[in-house]
């Protein structure tokens, strides 16, 4: 069996097994294609920006939407999670409870420990797997992610928003490493505030990330990095100081857009979202848990997957001697598939780590 039927011809693998999309995902010819004649343009001071870059931004709102089960009309665009978080968290009173998993990631615990000490908050920290039975009457807000980026677990979102919502909490998911693969409808569930990294698994250019919000917290949450491109008509507003100009959606807590990402992310997005959800989840989820059946370890739900080694070094020396690309630290190796993979890679990866497993 090779790659996904929707990925042939689309990709240009160059003799190595990549199954590390939870670092960067692989983009799409055709993105590569746009970006290439996007910087000639820019070589030549041939683009007019405003219509051959910029706007690329607001037709990937959209695709965003249908990818993380928000409207439209809910979709911000920015440059990373961390500014997402942030802003999410300007619409907390002072000094309420913050539920965090434990080990969670830094963009999504850095912004909650500096809004914590200035605004006297109280984070507490909770297993992963036992965050919806931990939210309390104290808690204001929960955040996790839908699926942990160093071990590939996935956090049962629909038990976690109902245990939010019967306190009145609000929950933040990063679906850094979710979105593209696995469903997550937002709206449907009840998340307030969905946060997503795109150069992963929806195999944007890095500089692209999503966040969207509520229709109930749009007037709550303050757009504190506004710039002209948070404006109604941003591309007749530019000067002044008028609050009233904001765009009535969540574009205003769009972030000046790194055109030249933008234009790679629409064709990488549009190739996602031309691929069923279903066949998405069964393709890259399937080979992960065909992986872990090989090595006898727990799958994981996810297409990530990571394995305990014994000589981790020696490890990573098989790996890359089979022009095996993975990642994890320690004697930890993650492994992450996608479209772009097959199940012999997954058979590869098994056979070079069975040797290094720890029992």
């Amino acid at each position: 069996m090779g790659m996904h039927p929707s990925a042939v011809g689309l990709f240009s693998p160059v003799g190595l097994t990549y199954v590390d999309s939870a670092s960067y995902g692989l983009p799409p010819n055709s993105t590569v294609q746009v970006m290439q004649e996007a910087l000639t343009d820019w070589q030549q001071g041939t683009a007019n920006w405003i219509a051959d870059w910029d706007p690329a931004g607001d037709r990937c709102r959209p695709l965003a939407a249908d990818l993380l089960g928000s409207g439209t009309d809910q979709i911000a665009l920015l440059p990373a999670v961390s500014v997402g978080v942030g802003v999410a968290l300007s619409a907390l009173e002072d000094g309420v409870e913050i539920l965090i998993p434990d080990d969670e990631f830094a963009s999504m615990t850095l912004p909650v420990v500096v809004a914590a000490e200035r605004h006297r908050h109280t984070v507490r920290r909770v297993p992963f797997d036992r965050l919806a039975e931990s939210v309390s009457a104290d808690t204001a807000l929960v955040l996790t992610s839908h699926v942990r980026s160093n071990d590939g677990r996935v956090q049962d979102l629909r038990s976690v928003a109902a245990s939010a919502k019967a306190v009145g909490a609000r929950v933040l998911v990063d679906a850094t490493h979710s979105a593209g693969v696995l469903p997550i409808d937002t709206n449907e569930i009840g998340i307030d505030v969905v946060v997503a990294a795109a150069y992963k698994h929806l195999l944007c250019p890095r500089g692209v990330a999503f966040m969207g919000v509520s229709r109930d917290l749009l007037s709550t949450m303050s757009p504190l990095v506004a710039s002209w491109r948070s404006a109604r008509e941003p591309y007749s507003y530019y000067y002044g100081g008028d609050l009233g100009v904001l765009a009535p959606d969540a574009a205003k807590f769009d972030v000046s857009l790194a055109w030249h990402a933008w234009v790679g992310a629409e064709r990488s997005l549009e190739f996602l979202g031309s691929v069923p959800v279903t066949e998405r989840a069964s393709w890259c989820v399937g080979l992960a848990d065909q992986l872990a059946a090989q090595l006898d370890v727990p799958a994981t739900g996810s297409s990530i997957l990571t394995v305990t080694v014994a000589r981790p070094d020696e490890a990573r020396q098989e790996l890359a001697r089979r022009r095996i690309v993975t990642s994890g630290k320690g004697p930890n190796i993650r492994i992450s598939f996608h479209l772009y993979n097959e199940a012999s890679e997954a058979d590869l990866v098994a056979e070079a780590l069975k040797p290094f497993l720890v029992r």
